[in-house]
């Protein structure tokens, strides 16, 4: 099991309402969503320094 998984988990459970990646582990974190289906059920949002900030995506629809 991936270091993110649980985390990613916890997001989609609602136990947390986001959590934080940084640039490093990016590719990591979308390889992951991608290969378990999740893209399309978190919202990423890059900020300054490659760090990226994922929420549940509340629309449920593809952005």
């Amino acid at each position: 099991m991936n270091e993110w998984e649980p985390k990613i988990q916890e997001l989609l459970d609602g136990t947390v309402d986001e959590f934080i990646v940084p640039k490093d582990d990016f590719l990591t974190v979308r390889s992951l969503l991608v290969d378990k289906g999740w893209l399309f059920e978190v919202v990423g949002e890059a900020k300054h320094g490659g760090v990226t900030i994922y929420r549940r995506n509340e629309s449920g629809s593809a952005v």
